[in-house]
């Protein structure tokens, strides 16, 4: 790593101190608030890190950005959502121009939003990898097609309890405001599942590895972790969930405890209504 590097990385690292004492860490296994360094610690322990974020929340992709300079030392690969599967991404030049090159799209992932991130998985020199579904494999699954032959296996390996298919079909639902006409819930449910078993397999190729995803990618109960606790139950796996101080209420962490095993709670963002523009057509509902 060269000496610009080394200065950039330092300077993160202190603005990474400073920045989380703002935020809160709560180790959700016994409720407890910890420190940067704790959190740290906990982190390069393991074989995968999976760090949650809501989308549209500027200060989740920052607080990422600015851990992956404290946790830089251990090679992991960078594992997103924000990229198909594929091979690895060559950052020259410009990070945009590279990463749309290998698939991203700043209409969907606002690149305002999303450059701290990829600017310290550069900076940090992680070598980066795409994990979502392929659109084509999406459109099949959603279509009534076969789950891909290079997928079947694990799909079946990781099935989830009842009570998690539960949670994820609830979720799948409230996720569209209560509006998901009930032919969409079936497809949704296995395009989801075949998109975290994608997530999973690069992880496991390129062990050890940080997921950067959604919360939902990222819940122990079915999302990525459980895939990883299916396949490799012998690898330690450790998921951050990264929510907002108005989330927090008096049973916010016990609540919180099936789901991650750390959180990260940022100041929260003024958002519109999603519920309020969101409808399916005629056309949709017929399908």
């Amino acid at each position: 790593m060269n000496t610009i590097k080394k200065i950039y990385l330092s300077w993160i690292l202190l603005v990474f101190s400073s920045a989380v004492s703002a935020n809160s860490i709560v180790n959700l296994r016994n409720q407890t608030t910890i420190n940067q360094e704790r959190l740290i610690a906990e982190l390069i322990s393991a074989d995968y890190i999976l760090l949650g974020e809501l989308h549209d929340n500027p200060h989740h992709h920052e607080a990422r950005g600015r851990l992956i300079a404290a946790i830089a030392s251990k090679k992991y690969a960078a594992v997103v959502e924000y990229l198909p599967t594929g091979p690895l991404v060559r950052l020259t030049g410009s990070t945009l121009l590279s990463l749309e090159q290998a698939g991203f799209s700043p209409k969907a992932w606002p690149w305002k939003l999303y450059q701290p991130l990829f600017e310290a998985i550069r900076v940090s020199e992680l070598p980066l990898y795409g994990s979502n579904l392929d659109r084509s494999i999406s459109k099949t699954i959603f279509s009534g097609g076969p789950i891909p032959a290079a997928m079947e296996s694990d799909y079946q390996k990781s099935a989830l309890t009842n009570d998690a298919k539960r949670s994820l079909e609830t979720d799948l639902i409230d996720g569209h405001c209560g509006k998901l006409p009930a032919q969409y819930l079936k497809p949704m449910f296995r395009v989801q599942r075949l998109t975290d078993i994608s997530m999973a397999q690069v992880m496991m190729r390129h062990s050890p590895a940080i997921l950067f995803a959604g919360n939902g990618h990222v819940r122990n109960d079915y999302g990525v972790p459980q895939v990883l606790r299916s396949l490799e139950p012998s690898k330690k796996r450790v998921s951050v969930g990264l929510i907002e101080e108005a989330q927090r209420d008096s049973t916010a962490f016990a609540e919180l405890a099936k789901l991650y095993d750390f959180v990260w709670i940022t100041p929260s963002i003024d958002r519109a209504d999603p519920c309020a523009t969101l409808h399916f057509g005629k056309s949709e509902s017929s399908k």
